[in-house]
This record gives structure tokens, C-alpha cells and sequence, in this order.
């Protein structure tokens, strides 16, 4: 009997500590979202290169030749070597399918991803960079280098405004709230600014544009969103 008498108690013991834990029944839940804007001060930028030629020899000596050229010219635009990484590096067979399946060249490509620290010299470093033999330029995020501070100013916001939604509630119920009973962070996607060339940039193309800027920043928005729940009184 001992033993039965034993799990009976630790039972009770459970039930009762789940009890402590069980969210009281008088209680309002509120979701704060708070948007803090941010002008980007540094930029993501994806290029690359793409070579094609009936060997695969030549299609790569190729694409290297202008892969070469373009790090270059990021090294001779002070671009840092830590900011400068290879994503992506291919080399197929384009088939001809009304020719039974044979292979009608060899498309060569390489993808760089830099790291821009002045957005101010993002322009000049893109011409430069077709210049040197890149013919795609695939996307651009524009990111801020204190994320950090941005990302708490937001989620103060958003607790803030978490607490103002749940008095503006209560109030409405001839109520109060009292003390937060819990909190919790909502995971929020990585929406970022995006933007890019078509592909296939020629240099006449960029030897052609009129004077000025052909980007634009804008402004980045950092959001943060917290779930609250505040005790609520009589």
C-alpha cells in the first residue's frame, strides 16, 4: 500500500503546483506593436556574373576572368575583404531539346555578395562594378548598423502601447488593470527593403543614364510586437 499511497501523493502534489501555475481566470490579454522608422546606412548587395560558350572550359575561364575583375575593382572602391563573400558558383550543360537532348552551350555563373558601408558611394561602386565585367545584379537590402538600439526602442513601444490597449479595455468595462502577469515576445518575419537591376546589365546601358542618383534608401522599418497580461481589477 505504500507505494500506491506514495504516487496518490505526489498527484496531488503535481495537481497542485499546476493549479499555482494556471493563468488566473481574471485577467485581460493584450497584443503592443510598435514601427520604429530608420534611414539604412549601409546596403546588401548581390551581383554576379554570367559567361556562356559552347565549352565548359571556356564558359568558366570565362566567368572567372570577369569574377577576377570584379573583386578588383571592390578592393580598389575600399571595399573590406571581411564584406566581400562568394554565395553562389555554377557551371551547366543548356540542353537542345528539339536535337534529341544535346548540348547546345555551357552557362557559367558566379554570385558575389558585398556589403556596402556608405550607401553615399553605391552608385559609383555599381558602375564600376559593370564596368569590370559584372552583367547581373540580382537584389539590394538596405540595413541599418544599430539595429540593436532600434530593435529595443521598439519593443519599449510596444510594451508600452500593450499596457495602454489593456487600460483603454478595462476602462471600458468600468474596470482597472493591475500588475502584468506575464509577457512574451512575438517572433516577427524578416520583412526586408528590397531591390534590384533586371539582369543582364549592359555597360551601354550604364554608360547611358542621366546624372544623379538611381537608388533610393527610403527608410527601414523596425517593428517589434509583445503579448501581455495584465491581473484585472474590480
Amino acid at each position: 500500500m505504500k507505494p500506491l499511497k506514495i504516487a496518490f501523493a505526489l498527484f496531488i502534489l503535481a495537481g497542485l503546483t499546476l493549479a499555482e501555475d494556471k493563468v488566473p481566470s481574471r485577467v485581460v490579454r493584450v497584443v503592443g506593436t510598435a514601427e520604429v522608422k530608420v534611414a539604412p546606412d549601409q546596403a546588401v548587395l548581390e551581383l554576379g556574373v554570367e559567361k556562356q560558350s559552347a565549352s565548359a572550359r571556356m564558359a568558366k575561364k570565362s566567368a572567372d576572368a570577369a569574377a577576377r575583375s570584379i573583386l578588383a575593382s571592390l578592393h580598389a572602391n575600399g571595399v573590406d575583404e571581411n564584406d566581400i563573400q562568394t554565395t553562389f558558383l555554377s557551371l551547366q550543360p543548356q540542353f537542345n531539346y528539339k536535337k534529341g537532348m544535346r548540348i547546345a552551350y555551357f552557362t557559367a555563373e558566379q554570385t558575389i555578395t558585398v556589403t556596402v558601408r556608405d550607401i553615399t558611394k553605391l552608385d559609383t561602386l555599381l558602375e564600376s562594378l559593370i564596368k569590370a565585367g559584372g552583367n547581373r545584379i540580382d537584389s539590394i537590402q538596405y540595413e541599418t548598423s544599430d539595429l540593436r538600439k532600434y530593435r529595443d526602442q521598439a519593443r519599449d513601444l510596444a510594451v508600452k502601447a500593450a499596457r495602454e490597449k489593456a487600460e483603454a479595455l478595462a476602462k471600458a468595462l468600468g474596470q482597472e488593470i493591475g500588475k502584468a502577469y506575464s509577457i512574451e515576445e512575438v517572433p516577427e518575419s524578416n520583412n526586408e527593403y528590397a531591390w534590384g537591376y533586371a539582369s543582364n546589365v549592359s555597360r551601354e546601358t550604364m554608360g547611358l543614364r542621366p546624372s544623379g542618383p538611381t537608388t533610393a534608401a527610403g527608410q527601414k522599418t523596425v517593428s517589434a510586437s509583445v503579448t501581455v497580461s495584465f491581473d484585472l481589477l474590480n
